[in-house]
């Protein structure tokens, strides 16, 4: 099999990326776009020793649950990988993924729960989007799948229509004046579902934007619920998105959005779920499984801005929130105030040493709630957990890959008890997984 052949195969399985799986001749191709049941005219992109990757040039026969992508660039943008299969063949890949690495990894037959999203498009209140800026031209866009390409575009369907609107009208601004801004790298937008309020950062290689003043008034008149102009400088030349120095241009420095009954307080830096709507799911999921009482300490890793911990607090004694970002633990404190909640007290350090500390202090806690990043926990907090024995352990993960690792290593202390899903981000191949732990 070489590069640029073109083979017949048919899709049996996928992988964890949505690619099918496919087999021609006893060599496994992976198989972009296609769906489990098709069969497919297939041009071979990439051959390693162990397998290919193709795309499809033409389909002989298609998926019952095969639709067309709503967005004209979804299968070549690295943002969306599934906008081609329909709703319930979206929740059956991601329910069906994380059933078969439970099964692998941890020998479990699951059939767990999927909170599905009624209408999932234009769902994310928060997007960043890199701008190329040349002599001539000025073009945003989210990157080719793999690539640093600009992949212009005038309407994402995941994001909110607002952003779709502030990002032409930058563009259409600059077009129409002889300057450009050259320091211009990404603009990213927040946005409070809960109450309209908007919040544009511009992130720039500079202290300011060329009619920066002009660009403001008009964003401003254009958009009333625009609350507050940021300018974050970042001089780095790697993928980091955010520098250090925020400049608050025009009106506040944060929003307000709201979960549940709970206010938030949300600032350029702070890490909020972009998918509101599905938040108020997981976290409802998370805190039902937990079944708090009144007499429970609760401690909550990796708190961000104390989402979840404010949410456990009025059914619970006291919730410790951890978080190793000053920002975002400073965001917490003023969302207590906010919410007038007074059981919740805050540690900014690492998760491990935060959990050693609170065993030092002899403090008994009885549910731990973790919510880590992608990579899962690391080995020096998931030891100072076990050396901690809360008697549950409710752990959310945005990756079940690195779930079943780190639950593999709990099992020998811990019985899983419980599993449901959460489809925070219709359209992509990601899923939230909440998993309840009670102590042997």
């Amino acid at each position: 099999m070489n590069k640029n052949d073109i083979i017949s195969v048919a899709a049996s399985d996928y992988n964890e990326q949505a690619y099918a799986v496919c087999k021609h001749e006893g060599f496994v191709v992976f198989v972009k776009d296609m769906m489990i049941g098709e069969v497919a005219e297939v041009r071979i992109e990439k051959v390693s020793e162990r397998h290919a990757y193709g795309r499809i040039h033409s389909l002989i026969e298609s998926s019952v649950n095969r639709i067309n992508p709503r967005c004209p660039i979804a299968s070549k943008c690295g943002g969306c990988q599934i906008q081609h299969m329909d709703p319930q063949a979206q929740l059956k890949f991601k329910k069906n993924h994380v059933v078969s690495l439970f099964k692998r990894n941890l020998n479990m037959e699951i059939d767990p729960v999927i909170h599905g999203m009624e209408d999932p498009w234009f769902y994310r209140n928060k997007t960043q989007v890199p701008f190329d800026i040349t002599k001539r031209t000025i073009d945003y866009g989210f990157y080719r799948s793999h690539t640093h390409d600009i992949l212009p575009f005038t309407t994402c369907y995941i994001q909110s229509d607002d952003s779709n609107t502030i990002l032409f009208d930058i563009k259409t601004f600059y077009d129409a004046s002889a300057i450009k801004p050259t320091g211009l790298r990404t603009v990213l937008i927040k946005k409070a579902f809960s109450n309209g309020q908007l919040m544009v950062v511009f992130v720039s290689r500079k202290d300011s934007l060329p009619n920066q003043k002009q660009l403001i008034e008009e964003l401003q008149q254009k958009h009333p619920m625009i609350k507050s102009f940021v300018l974050n400088i970042n001089t780095r030349e790697d993928n980091v998105i955010l520098g250090d120095r925020y400049i608050v241009l025009s009106g506040q420095s944060n929003i307000t959005d709201q979960l549940s009954d709970l206010k938030f307080e949300i600032s350029a830096a702070s890490f909020f779920q972009v998918n509101p709507i599905q938040a108020e799911k997981l976290y409802a999921s998370a805190l039902d499984m937990a079944k708090l009482k009144s007499t429970d300490i609760v401690m909550d890793l990796y708190c961000g801005i104390g989402t979840i911990a404010l949410m456990a607090a009025s059914k619970v004694k006291a919730v410790i929130g951890v978080e190793i970002v000053a920002d975002s633990i400073e965001d917490a404190k003023r969302n207590a105030t906010l919410n007038n909640i007074t059981n919740v007290s805050w540690m900014c350090m690492d998760a491990a040493k935060a959990v050693d500390t609170i065993i030092e202090n002899k403090t008994k806690v009885s549910v731990l709630i973790v919510d880590p990043p992608r990579k899962g926990l690391d080995e020096s907090s998931r030891n100072a957990i076990l050396k901690l024995k809360p008697k549950k352990i409710v752990y959310v993960s945005c990756d079940p890959g690195t779930l079943v690792r780190d639950l593999k290593i709990f099992s020998e202390s811990y019985t899983i008890e419980h599993v449901e899903l959460t489809d925070m981000f219709p359209q992509t191949v990601h899923v939230e997984t909440v998993c309840l732990m009670k102590i042997k």
